[in-house]
């Protein structure tokens, strides 16, 4: 598929996902949430070359999408100083917009595909469960359940499409982007759930002092712990993307730019 299609097909489902969530009450009173174009990529990646139709496949990505989107919001309120009108208003959004994707598959009478994306909703939120309760025994299924918050929704529609050439390489992509953009809250004095799993188990004296007020050494040395990870994470994507012979130029190019980010992120 040329990088001009992509980017049709592409726009075409932003679309599709931005009509149906759209709420006048819900984004009178709030921001609309942002849709991952990274995601929308792989999901059409995934569905290259499957012979479904272009509407019953915009439909499918779109409702992945919007499951998504949904979790992205409900992770928002975890852990953040907002006030009660605008969490209760988080929590309704994510709710209505996680429901849409039903309204989009019964659509298309595509029940199997709504019993895969409940699944990874059942996933997620108990790896959730452990990484916002620190309920894990140590730094490493800690990460663990981060990546699986992060990939379980494109895991799962691969596999449900018999679609597993790239699931490697995405899963590697969307923890590293995660990795990145998690280390970037932290240095911008913003929440960030990573470190703070990071600061319970390799700061454990300081566990009940907030991250903004811990000293320079100690940020600086839960930096790096981040950076071991993120090293540990570009390696294994690098690796998938050398693996895979003809991988679309789009998708190499968001590549390298979250690879340059790093680089501006890590000076």
């Amino acid at each position: 598929m040329a990088l001009c299609i992509y980017e049709q097909k592409a726009d075409s489902i932003r679309r599709l996902v931005k009509n149906e969530m759209y709420h006048k009450f819900l984004f009178e009173h709030m921001e609309s949430p942002e849709i991952d174009e990274d995601r929308i990529l792989m999901l059409l990646m995934t569905m290259d070359g499957s012979g479904i139709p272009v509407e019953k496949y915009e439909r499918q990505i779109a409702a992945a999408s919007l499951v998504q989107i949904a979790l992205d919001i409900h992770d928002k309120v975890a852990g953040q100083q907002i006030t009660l009108t605008e969490r209760q208003l988080s929590v309704l959004a994510g709710d209505y917009f996680s429901g849409l994707y039903y309204h989009l598959l019964a659509g298309i009478d595509d029940i199997n595909l709504i019993r895969t994306l409940a699944n990874a909703i059942k996933v997620i939120n108990e790896s959730k469960i452990y990484v916002y309760q620190l309920d894990v025994s140590d730094i490493e299924s800690f990460m663990e359940h981060v990546k699986r918050i992060e990939c379980t929704v494109i895991d799962e529609f691969c596999q449900y499409f018999q679609s597993t050439e790239y699931i490697g390489l995405f899963i590697e992509f969307l923890y590293f982007k995660r990795l990145l953009s998690e280390m970037e809250k932290f240095n911008n004095g913003r929440f960030s759930i990573l470190f703070e799993g990071l600061k319970n188990f390799c700061l454990p004296q300081m566990k009940s002092i907030p991250l903004s007020n811990l000293s320079q050494h100690d940020q600086h040395q839960l930096n790096e712990i981040c950076t071991h990870h993120i090293d540990q994470s570009r390696k294994a994507l690098m690796d998938e993307t050398s693996r895979i012979i003809g991988l679309p130029g789009i998708f190499l190019e968001r590549i390298t730019e979250l690879a340059n980010k790093y680089k501006q992120i890590a000076t």
